[in-house]
């Protein structure tokens, strides 16, 4: 029940954002409040953000929005983060930094949120912001990002979508410049798109090119579970089962909720045990 109320709410939160209401009182009925150890815990979509102290400060706004933004936080958390970075960048949509950040947190939200919709509409926000900051040779960060939001839109619709995988991967090559982002993500993420898209001629599809990638994110980023799935994924490919298996029993034994939590250890251990069926089969 808690986990459909808490769907509801980031629901509720993206149909506000859309539509430019003030959102801030009608989420209080959104979310359930959860007792823990006698205490409730903290109102990620009711709080008032206009009350903090730094509330007129865009980049103190955007650096607790970027603080909050991390993988292993709560669904609400999440959403909290990506109300203070909307907020920093209302304040100064001038500002390249705050819209990093809202580009960050628009993915990390829109990649937690398992309503289809919502999520469409979260990654556009992160697109919008990207673009804001600067999709260009000069911002490989935004241009990570760029490409992490318009992937999620170009995964949901399909091959209508496949008309946007030219910017994806100029964005990402340019992202290489500061491939040490989220965990060698660059890497990792251009190499799973050579993987995945079709070989030439009809597309960019790479292997060679998806293995030099994916083996170097995990020599560049050892502790990050998704580096050794991919490069897993790859080496299955690459007829190198042996290889994939140990990567995959590396990507299992990091993904553990203490460091991820829940959502995303859930996530990648079922990616892991679905990718080691494909090996027993084959």
């Amino acid at each position: 029940m808690r986990s459909r109320n808490m769907k509801t709410a980031v629901s509720i939160f993206v149909i506000l954002l859309i539509s430019g209401c003030s959102f801030q009182k009608r989420l209080v009925g959104g979310a359930e409040v959860v007792q823990a150890a006698g205490e409730a815990q903290p109102d990620w979509f009711g709080a008032d953000i206009k009350l903090l102290p730094i509330s007129n400060n865009t980049d103190a706004m955007a650096e607790i929005a970027a603080a909050l933004s991390v993988r292993s936080a709560p669904l609400g958390q999440k959403v909290y983060a990506m109300r203070l970075a909307l907020y920093a960048n209302s304040l100064d949509k001038k500002n390249k930094h705050a819209a990093i950040v809202l580009a960050r947190a628009a993915f990390l939200l829109a990649d937690s949120t398992e309503d289809e919709e919502a999520m469409k509409k979260i990654a556009e926000i992160g697109v919008t912001a990207a673009r804001t900051a600067g999709v260009n040779e000069n911002n490989p960060e935004a241009c990570y990002y760029f490409a992490l939001n318009q992937g999620l839109l170009v995964r949901s619709k399909g091959l209508f979508a496949l008309n946007k995988l030219p910017d994806i991967l100029n964005a990402l090559k340019i992202s290489q410049k500061k491939d040490t982002i989220d965990h060698a993500g660059p890497l990792r993420v251009l190499g799973i798109l050579y993987l995945k898209a079709p070989a030439w001629p009809s597309g960019i599809g790479d292997l060679d090119k998806a293995l030099e990638l994916l083996e170097e994110a995990v020599k560049k980023e050892p502790a990050y579970p998704q580096n050794f799935m991919f490069y897993a994924e790859a080496l299955i490919e690459d007829d190198s089962r042996e290889k994939a298996l140990q990567n995959l029993e590396i990507a299992y034994q990091l993904a553990v909720p203490e460091i991820w939590g829940v959502y995303y250890s859930k996530k990648w251990r079922d990616e892991i045990e679905a990718l080691r069926q494909k090996i027993n089969k084959s």
